[in-house]
């Protein structure tokens, strides 16, 4: 296509989480196949040098003669230039068939949140490292996920080298920064002591629902997932042998939808031992539930129960709990824990206690006992040494 005028137009626009970006339009020239003009608008640059280069390979391709307007639809070549979006989608359809609805929402949602804003109007062959190293370092102080982000990006390289796209990753050339833990602040526990469990509890029962603090109390006895405890059916609940049963566990689907599925792993099917006093608040909670339900109009006879419901004896959502937990530790200036730190806080007191590591990776619905001495080893050294001052007693 020779005799091409290349006039461009360089602009800057802003994405919705604030980040500024560079775009381009421009007029190629004549197609003297169609004898209609060749336009194409690029977006996604950080920088209007980035934008500039990119122009310039336009430039060199039209002249060429192996020029393919933007969005042509054709079956995919590797000749293609394809937009990260448009193999993210390709690649989502596939996807949605191999994993469970909650956990393709999950990695969906985090797609659109943190990649496609940066990445998906920006064609595959134009992506560098250097673009997503930047995107690495700008993300290891922000998210503890950062490197999730990278591991999301590089499925989409590899789905696309095997469509025949493109034939390297660059998401596998990036050095993965490391957070750097500040010395004055040191890494934030996400569990209570046994005094501070004993005061969380005393001050939900005292300023919170009768709900409330039966869901903490049997969160904090059970080291239960949330999603465990909100799908729990009195009809699982057996007061006679002081346990409960974990079939299930509440998931958020396409359009926010709750629904039930099976649990997290083929571990995560177990029956719990609970102690009596648990058992005996969970036992008031029942007939308390059974009242309040009647007032609203509703009975609770039914064998899919829940023993968390919301007013309409439905689903609670899944943000519920952590309101809970947020108002008792804001309004009494407590530390700072997660709903998950709960189940953390179990596991640690088990084991300070003494108790089997593999019991307690049974009780938690761990897939392997490597993965709670993993996630607990801060206790574990805390055993260790321990350990040792026995042994040196034992050895007097």
């Amino acid at each position: 296509m020779k005799g091409c005028v290349i006039m461009a137009v360089f602009s800057q626009y802003e994405l919705k989480n604030g980040t500024k970006k560079w775009q381009f339009k421009t007029y190629l020239g004549i197609n003297p196949k169609t004898g209609k003009p060749d336009r194409t608008t690029r977006r996604g640059f950080d920088t209007k040098k980035e934008a500039k280069t990119v122009l310039a390979r336009l430039e060199a391709s039209y002249k060429n003669g192996d020029y393919k307007p933007k969005g042509r639809k054709e079956e995919p070549s590797g000749n293609d230039l394809t937009t990260f979006r448009a193999v993210f989608e390709l690649w989502k359809e596939n996807y949605e068939l191999t994993v469970k609805e909650s956990t393709f929402c999950k990695a969906i949602s985090q797609y659109e949140v943190h990649t496609l804003p940066v990445f998906g109007d920006k064609r595959m062959d134009e992506i560098t490292i250097a673009d997503i190293q930047r995107f690495a370092n700008d993300n290891v102080k922000k998210f503890v996920k950062y490197r999730d982000f990278i591991t999301d990006i590089s499925r989409i390289f590899e789905y696309a080298i095997n469509l025949g796209l493109i034939k390297d990753n660059p998401a596998q050339h990036v050095t993965i920064p490391k957070r750097k833990e500040s010395l004055d602040e040191p890494k934030r526990q996400n569990y209570y002591t046994k005094d501070e469990l004993k005061q969380f509890l005393e001050l939900t029962k005292e300023q919170q629902t009768q709900k409330a603090y039966t869901f903490m109390k049997l969160s904090s006895a059970s080291g239960c997932r949330q999603g465990e405890l909100l799908g729990l059916e009195w009809q699982h609940v057996d007061f006679e042998s002081n346990s409960i049963s974990i079939v299930q566990t509440l998931a958020m689907g396409k359009g926010r939808r709750l629904y039930l599925e099976q649990p997290k792993t083929k571990h995560s099917k177990r029956t719990i031992s609970i102690d009596p006093e648990t058992m005996g608040i969970l036992k008031r909670w029942k007939v308390q539930q059974s009242k309040d339900m009647l007032k609203l109009g509703y009975s609770t006879l039914n064998k899919h129960q829940l023993v968390f419901s919301n007013d309409h004896n439905r689903f609670l959502q899944l943000t519920v709990p952590r309101k809970w937990l947020t108002k008792t530790i804001t309004d009494n200036h407590l530390r700072v824990i997660t709903i998950h730190g709960l189940r953390h806080t179990h596991a640690t007191l088990l084991l300070e206690a003494g108790l089997s590591p593999k019991i307690i990776s049974e009780r938690l619905g761990h897939a392997s006992i490597q993965i709670t001495l993993d996630l607990y080893s801060h206790v574990t050294d805390k055993m260790e040494k321990t350990a040792s001052e026995l042994f040196a007693k034992v050895m007097d």
